[in-house]
């Protein structure tokens, strides 16, 4: 099978560091003598668009040279495909936004040309699985590929949004920004209904749920999460006071945030939370003002929705082959290695 490959780049992404990490990247594209084409958004929502264009002109393999945003509008364009066609495509993600979660889940290193190396001689494709939410309020609706959050770490999205603390260039923003929202935000009564049957009644501080490990930067808000479940993993905060939630803010780039008593992790196939005031659902860090300001979601997830590259040699989330999961296996444990944190690390060095 011939591949022609489509690298879609949001020159806002990575503050403002993605074209320049592409032009590195594209030194190496050009010796692989394969058929590419490269497009640039413009503005929000672009990149849906062109992801789905590119697959109906024959692209079977469409890159994303950006951050977790720029994926999950693609993800949400290639959702737009029939089954059949999208089966026929797979995914990969380069790092060069300021988050690039997603891409660690993946297995992709930090350096351009070393990226690039691993997505055309060390990579393979499998299916992953993702996320759909529904509003019911505002009648929003959207795919995600990593993570959901609501809460603290929602309002943080929103602040980002709307450019609070745009003056920080790194992934820290994200933790100062939480610290900043810790101040001001208010616990919200909430009902959070899991697979129909079980109710929890809340005071909601933070919620995440998904097949990713991470968010924010590195954030490992569900650790045992793998994007090859056909269940959430989940973490909500039953009765978190704003100490605790500090505390879990502290802990959570090691996932000790789990211990903290008041709070619950567990997984689901599909997960609905009614509130009695509106908050922000944060897809992918993506937030659409107002559309995903909400006080009713209703989040499931469609195992085995796409197909990805991801790099063979991970060392800290096992993936399995299409094969494999042909014959029934399922993810068990993803860290097998070392951990996310650790293989994180290694991949802002390489």
């Amino acid at each position: 099978m011939s591949y022609k490959w489509k690298f879609i780049i949001n020159p806002n992404s990575g503050s403002q560091q993605c074209e320049k990490r592409w032009k590195e990247a594209e030194e190496v594209v050009k010796k692989q003598e394969i058929d590419y084409d490269v497009s640039f958004t413009s503005g929000p929502r672009q990149a849906n668009i062109l992801a789905e264009e590119a697959v109906k002109n024959g692209f079977n393999r469409i890159v994303v040279a950006s951050g977790d945003g720029t994926l999950n509008e693609v993800v949400n364009g290639l959702m737009n495909l029939p089954t059949e066609q999208r089966k026929k495509v797979a995914l990969g993600v380069l790092p060069f936004g300021t988050g690039n979660d997603y891409a660690t889940t993946l297995g992709f290193p930090w350096n351009p040309k070393n990226a690039i190396d691993v997505l055309f001689n060390k990579s393979a494709v499998s299916p992953a699985s993702i996320g759909k939410i529904h509003l019911v309020d505002t009648g929003y609706e959207r795919y995600f590929v990593n993570l959901l959050d609501a809460g603290i770490s929602s309002e943080v999205g929103l602040g980002n949004k709307k450019g609070e603390l745009k003056f920080i260039k790194s992934a820290s923003r994200y933790t100062l920004l939480a610290l900043k929202k810790l101040v001001t935000m208010k616990q919200r009564k909430a009902v959070v209904t899991i697979d129909d049957e079980k109710k929890y009644n809340v005071k909601l501080m933070l919620l995440i749920f998904g097949n990713g490990i991470s968010l924010g930067g590195g954030m490992i808000g569900c650790p045992d999460a793998h994007p090859q479940k056909e269940l959430f993993d989940f973490f909500l905060t039953e009765n978190f006071t704003k100490l605790k939630t500090l505390k879990g803010l502290m802990t959570i780039f090691n996932g000790e945030h789990l211990k903290i008593k008041g709070g619950i992790y567990s997984t689901s196939k599909k997960i609905e939370v009614e509130l009695e005031d509106a908050i922000p659902f944060v897809c992918d860090g993506e937030l659409d003002i107002p559309e995903s300001i909400s006080t009713h979601l209703i989040g499931e997830i469609i195992p085995h929705a796409i197909n990805v590259l991801y790099y063979k040699d991970h060392k800290s989330i096992k993936w399995l082959s299409r094969e494999e999961l042909d014959k029934g296996l399922r993810p068990l444990k993803n860290q097998y290695l070392i951990s996310h944190s650790e293989f994180r690390k290694w991949q802002e060095k390489n």
